[in-house]
């Protein structure tokens, strides 16, 4: 069963963890299944890691979205740096409506300006964005640009991909639309290598299953790929996922000349107990099978190697996140998932990781924490970066990362950031003159439902 499902991100850890990394030589195919049994939930004798008191407080600098009036519709999405400053996508209420939008910061974040771009679509999430060279660029579902003949009852209401290049003046007139297959999933995520961008999406496909659970003419999810240049005003769209996949979620990450793609891929659980009888204590949703699968693809959109799983194929992975490390050796992706197998009602499971390259993968790692409330968890892009997710009482922790993303502190219990998302960290020295020293620890912080700023930079000491 397709499920409705937008890019979610999810995060990871505690100061107690076993990291199993990839020896010299090992396959490139990925560990073996034997490698990756789902992680050991919170268990009564499993130790738990200190949590340290609010590492964030409050600066006076502020900025509004909104006048008020409009706050029920506003949605923020996630931001990027770009031209010396920073972009964020959004959603938000204007006299035409609800319409998907930018907002444009300065480096110190104490000026917003916001471009917008087309009504919005449903309950499509924000523009997702991305910096190509010196070109923003911005992805976002829209109603279709061509004609449409005939949609049947049960479908759902066509779309198309929509690519905005957007310089200092606002949007380019000339967008790339990329008609859409009728699908309830609003995924969707961007990225660029170079002068090279990427699209990706989920959508519903026809296909016999796999060999584990083959379903003639069954209905699976596909992962595809918009690529384009900048410069140019067309796409190339490929499948990226293979047919024997049932793929959602993905996440492109650029990786030097090309990107790393990554989806979740799943397969029902079976809905009869061992003696062939019905499982009479299955009700609502089938339970499904879930874990992360990735393939590399080069800068055309063509997909260059095998598909590598990357967690057990036995797991219950909802959500992930991924952040990129382009060291000198190698450029490197760090990938965190959640796996669900023993949450209620939303809370609960456990969190794993993994390292990988477009040469293989280390073997995945538990990675312990004092508790998982509801929520995705996320990376907080930066040099020095940091992780991001909902613990126990719906409490948000902040974990600091080193430039290789490895853990360097203690997770802190943030109760100032209730109801609030850390977007990413201000870049040293994009302070006041005014100031003594630049604060390498600021963050921007969204906050749409403050009525007085929807945006606020937060001094979170490392």
């Amino acid at each position: 069963m397709r499920r409705s499902s937008g890019i979610l991100r999810v995060l990871l850890v505690g100061a107690a963890l076993v990291s199993c990394r990839r020896e010299p030589g090992a396959s490139a195919a990925g560990p073996q299944d034997a490698a990756l049994a789902s992680p050991a939930t919170d268990a009564p004798s499993t130790p738990r890691p200190a949590v340290q008191a609010a590492r964030c407080r409050p600066t006076d600098r502020a900025l509004q979205l909104d006048d008020g009036a409009g706050l029920d519709e506003l949605d923020i999405g996630d931001g990027v740096p770009h031209a010396g400053g920073y972009a964020i996508g959004l959603i938000h209420r204007s006299s035409a409506g609800r319409v998907a939008a930018v907002a444009r910061m300065d480096a110190a974040a104490t000026e917003v300006r916001i471009v917008d771009l087309a009504p919005a679509f449903g309950d499509a999430p924000p523009p997702r964005l991305t910096s190509c060279r010196d070109q923003l660029v911005a992805a976002v579902f829209v109603r279709p640009s061509h004609a449409t003949t005939q949609v049947n009852a049960a479908t759902y209401v066509p779309r198309d991909l929509a690519l905005y290049f957007i310089g200092a003046q606002g949007p380019d007139p000339a967008v790339i639309h990329v008609p859409q297959r009728s699908d309830e999933s609003l995924a969707l995520d961007l990225a660029c290598s170079g002068a090279s961008g990427l699209a990706v999406w989920d959508e519903t496909a026809m296909g016999a299953g796999s060999d584990a659970a083959p379903q003639p003419f069954a209905a699976r999810g596909v992962v595809r790929g918009a690529s384009f240049q900048v410069g140019q005003r067309s796409a190339v769209v490929n499948d990226l996922s293979p047919p024997e996949s049932d793929a959602e979620m993905p996440r492109a990450v650029p990786n030097g000349d090309g990107f790393l793609v990554f989806w979740i891929a799943r397969r029902p659980e079976s809905s009869r107990a061992a003696d062939g009888s019905a499982n009479i204590e299955a009700v609502g949703e089938a339970r499904a099978f879930g874990w992360l699968e990735m393939v590399a693809v080069d800068v055309a959109g063509k997909v260059t190697g095998p598909v590598r799983r990357l967690t057990s194929v036995s797991g219950h992975v909802s959500t992930y996140d991924a952040l990129a490390h382009l060291g000198p050796a190698r450029p490197e992706v760090l990938v965190v998932a959640r796996d669900d197998a023993e949450s209620v009602d939303g809370a609960g499971g456990a969190l794993i990781r993994v390292h990988v390259s477009d040469d293989g993968a280390d073997s995945p790692s538990a990675l312990l924490t004092d508790g998982l409330g509801r929520g995705a968890p996320a990376f907080v892009e930066a040099p020095l970066p940091w992780l991001s997710w909902v613990g126990p009482n719906e409490d948000v922790r902040l974990l600091p990362l080193d430039g290789e993303g490895e853990i360097a502190g203690s997770p802190s219990a943030e109760q100032g950031l209730d109801e609030a998302r850390v977007l990413f960290s201000l870049a040293p020295g994009s302070e006041s003159r005014a100031e003594v020293a630049p604060a390498p620890g600021r963050v921007l912080v969204a906050t749409p439902r403050d009525k007085a700023a929807q945006l606020r930079v937060f001094d979170c000491s490392r």
